[in-house]
């Protein structure tokens, strides 16, 4: 704090023994006190100015940005979640899952180094399963895989973030 207020102390002993410092107070002083006063109207008007061109502006352009972006991602949010179905409605059932549902989650699972916290059956053709800690690019490529490659569609998910890159999933799966 000392060192602090030091420096600020040599700043200001330099901006006073400036000349240019100088001759300005020579000019001010010499002023009557109604050009003194229009001189500081006017320095007041132009320091707001500077603080409006330099900050209000750009962090309103930024909000503004930002809003505009929100209502795009909620559109477009919108957008999947209205046409959800049809993407869930045309997975592909040429490969139907061979055997148990649960035999050929648990197999790809293992298959991508994941392991499940626990599972239930959900109904007569699917299962409900909890994956915890679990990083998000590998459940998700996971999730892929049984879609395109077995036929088992997610009918509902959950993703809970736990830090980056790393997820508590709830999926009910269906086949």
């Amino acid at each position: 704090m000392d060192k602090l207020t030091s420096q600020l102390e040599i700043l200001q002993s330099k901006i006073l023994d400036s000349k240019y410092f100088r001759a300005a107070s020579t000019w001010f002083n010499a002023l009557t006190e109604r050009d003194q006063l229009i001189v500081k109207v006017l320095a007041g008007i132009i320091v707001a100015a500077l603080f409006f061109a330099w900050v209000w502006q750009p962090l309103h352009k930024s909000n503004q940005a930002a809003h505009s972006s929100l209502a795009s991602e909620m559109k477009f949010h919108a957008f999947m979640k209205d046409n959800a179905h049809k993407v869930s409605a045309s997975a592909p059932s040429s490969n139907p899952a061979q055997g148990s549902i649960l035999g050929t989650v648990n197999q790809l699972a293992k298959a991508k180094g994941i392991a499940l916290k626990r599972f239930e059956p959900e109904g007569s053709n699917g299962l409900r399963v909890w994956l915890d800690k679990v990083e998000f690019n590998k459940a998700i490529d996971w999730l892929e895989l049984l879609e395109a490659e077995k036929g088992i569609a997610v009918e509902q998910i959950s993703i809970d973030k736990v830090s980056s890159g790393i997820v508590n999933i709830r999926v009910v799966l269906k086949s």
